[in-house]
């Protein structure tokens, strides 16, 4: 996936950005347990991009490479539990926009990389995070969804910390590693790590009407494929940080 042109980026970006943007109606539409959704999101988008993935790639890492596509896979399993989860609780505004709080973390996570956002930049993090602050107080005090929204804005914000930790690491590994493969090793590792944890919280693997597939389909072949991977894409050209401010557009 070439994406160094200026002209590529601004294309791959907007159609990352209307990809990740069906996800929580799509969410809502499945109507699967946190857990389950996440899993088989994680399952097919493993599956679709190994056969495009160079052999070899994976085996001939460091320990510190591996460890990092561990932990990313582990991180997204977190922020997609927890995100999908939220949509349960709150409203699908208020964890759309709590989730992106991303540029926070991911901007401080950044100066260990030596990519430390601009002043501007941090300008435009803190006015995101003012009113996802803003999102959360209105909850709290009955203007939101309802006395489980607050628990809902919690877990949405916990999703952001999740999936900040997961760019920073993909910043990181795109850099040794073809997007295909990649995304095929984080995805499978999340997809591992949530199958556990379904069967451990009885959340059921099937059993659905054939709209929930439909919309996990939709899931899969939109935010996950064209949203996430397309993402994954373009941590190799521009930071962790632009990628996440990027991310803001989905509300």
């Amino acid at each position: 996936m070439k994406v160094a042109s200026r002209s590529n980026l601004l294309l791959w970006m907007t159609v990352g950005t209307l990809a990740i943007s069906t996800s929580p109606i799509l969410i809502r539409v499945a109507a699967m347990p946190a857990l389950a959704l996440a899993f088989w999101r994680c399952l097919a988008g493993s599956v679709v991009p190994a056969p495009f993935a160079p052999r070899g790639r994976v085996a001939g890492l460091d320990r510190a490479d591996l460890a990092r596509l561990g932990a990313a896979g582990l991180f997204l399993a977190v922020h997609f539990a927890l995100w999908n989860a939220s949509l349960g609780l709150t409203t699908v505004a208020a964890a759309t926009t709590l989730v992106s709080c991303a540029p926070l973390f991911v901007g401080l996570g950044s100066v260990f990389l030596g990519e430390a956002p601009s002043g501007r930049a941090w300008g435009g993090i803190a006015l995101a995070t003012a009113g996802a602050v803003v999102i959360g107080v209105g909850d709290a005090t009955g203007f939101g969804g309802g006395p489980d929204a607050v628990w809902g804005d919690l877990l949405a914000f916990c999703g952001a910390v999740a999936v900040a930790a997961y760019l920073l690491l993909g910043r990181v590994a795109r850099r040794r590693l073809p997007v295909s493969t990649y995304a095929a090793s984080v995805y499978g590792v999340a997809a591992a790590a949530l199958l556990p944890a379904c069967l451990l919280t009885g959340s059921s693997l099937g059993g659905y009407q054939a709209t929930a597939w439909l919309a996990l389909a939709g899931v899969v072949a939109g935010p996950q494929l064209l949203g996430h991977t397309v993402f994954n894409g373009l941590l190799a050209s521009v930071s962790a940080s632009v990628v996440a401010v990027v991310m803001l557009l989905e509300p």
